[in-house]
């Protein structure tokens, strides 16, 4: 099984600061981490390099307009990114929402008017997110999001790489190319190469991911209605 070591370390012989066989030392390897959980948070918002959605169910408060998102936020999981799609349910029957941008929300003129909500705002704030809905809910039970978290990183050295097998190679030869001025080395071109190709393929097949299947709604089994993204249901 491939680890954060193993990344670690095919990324410095990529730049030949490592010969075949050699063994990191303390200081390397701990750089080597560094620069790679850097560059997984910064692939986590670039776009198009997160691999997975996923839909998360929480309880609405009646009469709360606005939800915090994130670890010990009303809405408590992971950091959200963004929001591709978002429903309420009432009953056995769902409501899909509207997404609004900042300027859109801020043109509502009645902002507490109370219903069932038709209209979410995100803002991706940090530690904590904010969900505002349009109206404010009432008689509503759950809202479901269809939502992307940030890109796990490598905890230690000897963390497992636990993402699709695209990933490896754009891994490595990014990490050279981000740890080759430490080392006062210049990536040979075909280093330089293989590093944008090997992300290019990874945003390809997150974006045809991306692409609906359909945009047509479809029934579920219960009667309610959803879109199908991503082109799966998971």
């Amino acid at each position: 099984m491939t680890t954060a070591r193993d990344i670690v370390k095919s990324a410095l012989r990529k730049i030949a600061v490592l010969g075949q066989g050699a063994s990191l030392n303390n200081q390397e390897a701990q750089d080597g981490l560094s620069a790679l959980n850097m560059m997984v948070a910064s692939w986590s918002v670039e776009g198009n390099l997160v691999f997975t959605q996923q839909f998360e169910t929480f309880p609405i408060v009646s009469g709360q307009k606005t939800f915090t998102i994130g670890t010990g936020g009303d809405f408590d999981t992971d950091r959200v990114l963004r929001i591709s799609s978002a429903y309420v349910t009432q009953g056995t029957q769902d409501y899909l929402l509207t997404r609004y941008n900042k300027d859109e929300y801020a043109a509502i003129n009645d902002k507490n008017t109370s219903s069932i909500p038709t209209i979410y705002y995100f803002d991706a704030n940090y530690p904590l997110a904010n969900l505002t809905l349009y109206p404010v809910p009432v008689g509503v039970q759950t809202i479901t999001l269809v939502d992307e978290n940030a890109l796990a990183g490598f905890t230690t050295l000897d963390t497992v790489f636990a993402m699709p097998a695209e990933y490896e190679e754009a891994l490595i030869y990014n990490l050279a190319l981000r740890l080759a001025p430490e080392y006062e080395r210049e990536a040979l071109p075909s280093v330089v190469k293989i590093a944008a190709k090997s992300k290019k393929i990874v945003e390809s097949q997150n974006s045809r991911n991306n692409t609906s299947a359909s945009t047509i709604q479809v029934p579920s089994s219960s009667g309610n209605t959803g879109n199908v993204y991503r082109g799966y249901l998971r």
